[in-house]
């Protein structure tokens, strides 16, 4: 990572209930939360946002975990 921050007003509020609504977060995390429970807007708006070498980055990370299995089949087939 590139240590880029991002701010979570862009994104709706589902997506980081735990954070403040005008949270700046770490690109990791943005891109795991919008990754794992945003729908295809949010994986556009975030693909806009972010390198590809970041969301693999991320999107190798959560797949290693077993978790998540058919979203990052998705994710990699469709998005990707």
């Amino acid at each position: 990572m590139h240590n880029n921050v991002i701010n979570i007003s862009y994104f709706p509020k589902h997506i980081f209930w735990e954070y403040k609504d005008d949270s700046i977060l770490d690109e990791e995390i943005v891109i795991k939360n919008v990754l794992l429970y945003g729908d295809m807007d949010e994986f556009k708006k975030l693909i806009r946002m972010v390198t590809r070498e970041s969301l693999t980055k991320v999107v190798d990370d959560l797949e290693k975990s077993g978790e998540y299995k058919k979203r990052f089949n998705f994710i990699k087939k469709i998005i990707m």
